[in-house]
C-alpha cells in the first residue's frame, strides 16, 4: 500500500485539494457522501448553506446553470450577500442534477459537522492520502474558490459575488496559490463553463 502526501497549500487551517486529490477522496466515499462531497465542492457553499439547499431543491436552475441562495440560507451576520446566485460550471450542474434527484429520492439526509469532517478523514486516509489536520468540511469551500481563482484570476468580482466573499479576502488568500501548469489543466476539466466562461 502506497501512501501519498497531500499537496501542502493550507489556508485557514484548511487543505486545498488538488484535482488528483479530490478524486482520490470521492473514489473512497459512500455513494451518497460522493454526491454531497460534489455539492459541496462545486457549489463552494458554506455547510450551513448547502445544507439549506438540501431542503429547497427548487433554488436550483439547471437551464441556467446556477443556485439562487435566498436570505433563508445565508445566516453569516458578517455578509455583503444576503442572497446570491451560486454559478456552476458544467461539471457542478451535473452533480446538483444528481444531488437534487438523490434528495427527491429521499436519500440525502443531514449530517453534523463533526461527523462529515470524520467521514472526510476517513475517506482521505482511505484513499492513502497522507492525512494532514487541514481535512475539514470547510476544505471543498476552499478548493473551490481556490480553483476559480486559479483558472479564471481575472473574473475575481463575479467569484467573489457567487462564493460570499469579500474581494479583498478573495485577493489575499487565492490570488497566487502555488499550483503546478499540470495541476491547473487538471483543475480546468472541472470549472469549465462557470458562469458561461470556457
Amino acid at each position: 500500500m502506497v501512501t501519498h502526501q497531500m499537496t501542502d497549500i493550507i489556508k485557514q487551517e484548511a487543505q486545498i485539494l488538488n484535482a488528483q486529490e479530490y478524486d482520490q477522496i470521492r473514489a473512497a466515499l459512500n455513494p451518497t457522501h460522493r454526491l454531497i462531497f460534489d455539492g459541496m465542492i462545486f457549489t463552494g457553499m458554506r455547510t450551513t448553506e448547502f445544507w439549506s439547499f438540501t431542503d429547497n431543491p427548487h433554488w436550483f436552475h439547471p437551464d441556467r446553470a446556477y443556485i439562487g441562495l435566498t436570505r433563508v440560507a445565508i445566516k453569516k451576520v458578517k455578509t455583503r450577500y444576503k442572497e446570491r446566485s451560486v454559478l456552476l460550471s458544467h461539471v457542478g450542474n451535473r452533480a446538483i442534477r444528481d444531488l437534487v434527484d438523490a434528495i427527491q429520492r429521499g436519500e440525502i439526509k443531514k449530517i453534523s459537522r463533526m461527523s462529515w469532517g470524520e467521514d472526510l478523514k476517513r475517506a482521505a486516509a482511505n484513499a492513502n492520502l497522507l492525512c494532514k489536520d487541514g481535512i475539514v468540511p470547510k476544505m471543498t469551500r476552499k478548493t473551490w474558490v481556490s480553483w476559480l481563482m486559479v483558472t479564471y484570476p481575472e473574473d475575481g468580482l463575479r467569484i467573489a459575488a457567487s462564493l460570499g466573499h469579500d474581494i479583498r479576502t478573495m485577493q489575499e488568500h487565492y490570488l497566487s496559490l502555488p499550483f503546478s501548469k499540470v495541476e491547473q489543466e487538471q483543475i480546468r476539466a472541472y470549472v469549465v463553463g462557470w458562469g458561461g466562461r470556457t
